[in-house]
């Protein structure tokens, strides 16, 4: 995993080309360089708290926990190395079992949380109290094998009357998430009352920037400045967009499919104006992760083994997302996709300022 930072030489923001040096600023679009790593991330809405942790290469959200402040040090499943277990002085990482939505969170009964009480509030509105057990554990053969079971609590309200299959989480808005109850269990399931508690910090999962997550367009350019603006990339070639310039959900998770085709012949300018023909692009993808589409079923199923060690329970695209970020690639190639895309190769680009227009 490589989580060097580097020198852009094209704007992540608008893809314009960047002056030689260590340039502060995009001088077309203004966006602030200085110290970002290759993709930003979103900026964090008012009241989120975020760490980094060892797990993710992004930032993470801290929705709850014993914990007074949040902690980067804080130790997520499965990353546990020492020969006895954590102290109450150590402070775990354990994983709320939320799907990322627009604006916030969501959690589902079945879906690792079940409703047990409601309260009524002001108005004709009520506020239903929702848990979830969730274990945390150490790396194999490490922290004499205990694990920490843990009931974490969320509250939410909701109009009278309606039928809760769920709630929504907000940062900021809604109050923080509780422990209610934990306790460290032996490897053949007994309870271990003598050793402590440590501090804990409820996370929710990683949420990888993507295409609709990034305030980015795609630039329209000459052939030569689209030549010099792909040097260095894995992808060469000309693309149409399969779908648009709007995020759709690939085998890649969120993205932007791109196939490959002839490069155009240059047109009479009457034609470029009379004459409607599909965008041709070209993509800047450094290092792209590629794989067979035939293949690619056996791959998820690693990926969500790998999620399921660090204690990341997540939705398939969400753990394709975090493993895919994770080991620094900014697309996939995969090939074999006649039978579905009905061409050998599809790209997906994880944002639109990998792209620009000829």
């Amino acid at each position: 995993m490589d989580t060097t930072r580097r020198t852009p030489r094209f704007c992540p923001q608008c893809g314009a080309p960047l002056p030689p040096g260590d340039p502060r600023f995009c001088i077309e679009c203004g966006h602030a360089l200085s110290a970002t790593p290759a993709i930003t991330p979103p900026p964090s809405s008012a009241g989120r708290m975020t760490v980094r942790l060892p797990n993710a290469r992004v930032e993470q959200s801290v929705i709850g926990g014993t914990v007074k402040l949040p902690s980067s040090g804080a130790i997520p499943p499965g990353m546990w190395v020492l020969d006895e277990p954590p102290s109450v002085q150590a402070v775990v990482a354990i994983y709320a079992p939320l799907r990322a939505v627009v604006g916030g969170w969501s959690g589902l009964s079945g879906q690792g949380w079940r409703r047990t009480e409601r309260q009524a509030r002001a108005g004709s509105r009520m506020a239903f109290t929702f848990v979830a057990e969730r274990v945390w554990f150490p790396a194999p053969g490490c922290g004499g094998g205990l694990q920490l079971h843990v009931t974490i609590a969320a509250t939410a309200e909701a109009e009278e009357g309606r039928e809760r299959l769920g709630f929504r989480y907000r940062e900021g808005s809604n109050p923080p998430m509780e422990i209610t109850h934990a306790e460290w269990h032996a490897s053949d399931g007994k309870t271990v009352v003598e050793h402590p508690i440590p501090a804990i910090q409820i996370m929710a999962p990683p949420r990888i920037p993507r295409v609709s997550d990034l305030r980015e367009t795609i630039r329209r350019v000459s052939r030569g400045e689209a030549d010099r603006w792909v040097d260095g990339s894995a992808a060469r070639g000309t693309y149409q967009l399969l779908g648009g310039d709007v995020q759709q959900r690939t085998p890649a998770g969120r993205g932007l499919l791109l196939v490959e085709v002839a490069e155009p012949e240059r047109r009479h300018w009457l034609q470029r104006f009379f004459v409607l023909t599909p965008g041709h692009y070209r993509a800047r993808i450094e290092r792209p992760f590629t794989a067979d589409l035939g293949q690619w079923k056996q791959q998820v199923k690693a990926i969500q083994r790998e999620a399921a060690s660090l204690g990341l329970d997540i939705e398939t695209d969400a753990a394709v997302e975090w493993w895919l970020d994770r080991y620094g690639y900014d697309g996939v190639i995969f090939t074999g996709a006649r039978q579905k895309y009905q061409c050998e190769q599809v790209i997906v680009a994880f944002r639109r300022g990998q792209l620009v227009r000829v």
